[in-house]
C-alpha cells in the first residue's frame, strides 16, 4: 500500500474527502505566495471543525517556509497539526531547535533536478522525521505545489535511511507509473486533485489514491 498525502486542504469537506479515500495525512497551506494559503484564523477555524469529526485520520500536516520560531508558535497554537512540513530553505539547525520546542514530527522537503541533489539528504538522518522530494523550481518561486516534475529515475535506487515521499507534479494519470519508477512508498499531491487552482476536487482525490495502488 502507497500512503497518500493530500496537501493544500481548505475546508472540512476537503479533510473528509481524504479521510473518505484513505489518505494517511492532509496537508495546511501557511505560504502567502501560495492560491492554498490559510491565515491563522483560517486554519484555526479549519482546526476547530475537524476536531469535531469522530475520526483522527488523516493526520494534519502544517505546511511552512521559512517561517521563525516566533511565527511557528503562533501557527501551531491555530492549527493543533500532529505534522510539520518544512518547505524552504530551513537549516539543519533551525530545524532541530523547532523540534525540541514543539516536539511535532517533521516532514522536510529536498528539491530536486539531479542525481547531485540527493547529496542533501544524509544530513537530515536523525533530524527529520520524513524526507519529501519536490522539483527544484527556480529562486524566489513558489516552492511547492506548482504542478512541475522531476526526473522519477534519480530516486530509483535511492537508500536513505529516513522515510521519504514524492511529489511534483503528480496526477491520476501519472501516479502508478511514478511510483512504480521511483519506487515511493508514500506520495503527495496537491494540485493534481483540484477541479480549479486551489479548489479540491473530491472525486480526483478518491480517483488518485485508487489509481496509487496500481504501481
Amino acid at each position: 500500500m502507497v500512503d497518500v498525502k493530500i496537501c493544500g486542504i481548505s475546508s472540512p469537506a476537503d479533510y473528509q474527502a481524504c479521510m473518505a479515500a484513505g489518505a494517511r495525512w492532509a496537508g495546511m497551506v501557511y505560504y502567502p505566495g501560495s492560491p492554498r494559503h490559510l491565515d491563522i484564523a483560517a486554519l484555526a477555524n479549519l482546526a476547530d471543525q475537524i476536531e469535531t469529526l469522530p475520526s483522527a485520520r488523516p493526520q494534519r500536516v502544517l505546511l511552512t517556509v521559512d517561517t521563525t520560531l516566533a511565527q511557528l508558535r503562533t501557527l501551531i497554537a491555530a492549527a493543533r497539526p500532529d505534522f510539520l512540513q518544512l518547505h524552504g530553505q530551513e537549516t539543519i539547525s533551525t530545524t532541530i531547535a523547532i523540534k525540541a520546542e514543539f516536539g511535532l514530527p517533521i516532514i522536510k522537503m529536498i528539491p530536486i533536478e539531479t542525481p547531485a541533489d540527493l547529496a542533501a539528504c544524509a544530513p537530515w538522518d536523525g533530524v527529520a522525521d520524513w524526507l519529501i522530494f519536490d522539483a527544484k523550481v527556480a529562486e524566489g518561486k513558489q516552492p511547492g505545489g506548482t504542478g512541475h516534475q522531476f526526473d522519477w529515475t534519480i530516486l530509483s535506487h535511492y537508500q536513505g535511511r529516513t522515510p521519504w515521499m514524492l511529489a511534483g507534479g503528480l496526477t491520476i494519470d501519472t501516479v502508478a507509473e511514478a511510483v512504480t519508477i521511483s519506487g515511493a512508498g508514500a506520495v503527495d499531491v496537491s494540485s493534481g486533485v483540484e477541479h480549479q487552482r486551489g479548489k479540491k476536487d473530491e472525486n480526483k482525490i478518491h480517483d488518485f489514491i485508487r489509481a496509487t495502488q496500481i504501481g
